[in-house]
């Protein structure tokens, strides 16, 4: 499977350069976007980033900036000037870096995904939640699973609602078309899903590069409990039976990807 990083551009670091960013809320129109980047090359502007995020009614959206005006002409207010001659544009907002060479979206928030509160933890962070804090005990590895599988009960009602706003009814279908999306888009790994029967409840998920397990490479042993715990609660949600994962393979002892095998609790 192709693997592509994406960088979601929530802050950027350029030692000496003049780094200033922007908010803009604009109405959504064809050409927006060709038109707003068209003044920042007129004048030697660098857009090392930029992100464009309509809201739910798809009617104006919001596009964040960061931009480069180390050999620029003019200055961040001049750049305001010239977008807001544009009649599409409502509201434009700079953010200022506090130290030169380094810039973050201080501005928006709270982040948001299809409408819901959205966090962002970095390797470094959930590596604390993740790995050290196992050092306590196996204990601790049973209260992750069981941390997924509530979170994985929460994500697969939203799931379902957003299954029947699309008219799909299988769970199947929804585990395979949204619940796999969902998991996929989010970063938590590449899944696929090997088989799924709904009569007499059983899947086998795939999942490459998985967030949780890669931090456990090395250890010769299943490392996915919070992961796995997701599975069996999505799944659980979607058949109405309470499910638990297993996982039979695993890149922390060795293996090309992991694999979960999903079955009915006993």
């Amino acid at each position: 499977m192709m693997r592509y990083p994406f960088n979601i551009g929530r802050f950027l670091v350029r030692p000496g350069r003049k780094l200033h960013g922007f908010l803009i809320k604009l109405k959504i129109r064809p050409g927006v976007l060709s038109k707003l980047s068209a003044i920042p090359a007129e004048h030697n502007i660098v857009i090392p980033y930029l992100a464009y995020s309509a809201d739910q009614s798809g009617e104006t959206a919001i596009a964040l900036a960061f931009l480069d005006f180390t050999n620029s002409d003019i200055s961040p207010k001049e750049l305001v000037r010239k977008v807001k001659q544009y009649d599409f544009v409502e509201e434009v907002i700079i953010i200022k870096p506090k130290i030169n060479g380094f810039i973050a979206d201080t501005v928006s928030n709270p982040l948001t995904m299809s409408g819901d509160r959205a966090v962002i933890f970095r390797e470094p962070g959930y590596k604390g939640l993740l790995a050290s804090i196992r050092k306590f005990g196996s204990g601790i590895e049973v209260f992750l699973y069981y941390l997924g599988v509530e979170a994985g009960l929460e994500f697969g009602k939203k799931h379902k609602e957003t299954a029947k706003k699309l008219g799909i009814a299988k769970p199947e279908e929804i585990y395979r078309n949204i619940s796999e999306s969902m998991f996929n888009c989010v970063g938590y790994g590449l899944m696929e899903t090997v088989k799924i029967k709904t009569r007499l409840p059983y899947a086998i998920i795939r999942v490459h590069n998985c967030f949780e397990c890669e931090l456990g490479i090395g250890t010769g042993k299943p490392f996915s409990h919070l992961v796995r715990g997701m599975i069996a609660g999505v799944l659980t949600a979607l058949l109405g039976v309470k499910m638990t994962a297993i996982e039979t393979k695993c890149i922390a002892k060795g293996d090309p990807y992991c694999e979960f095998e999903v079955k009915p609790e006993k």
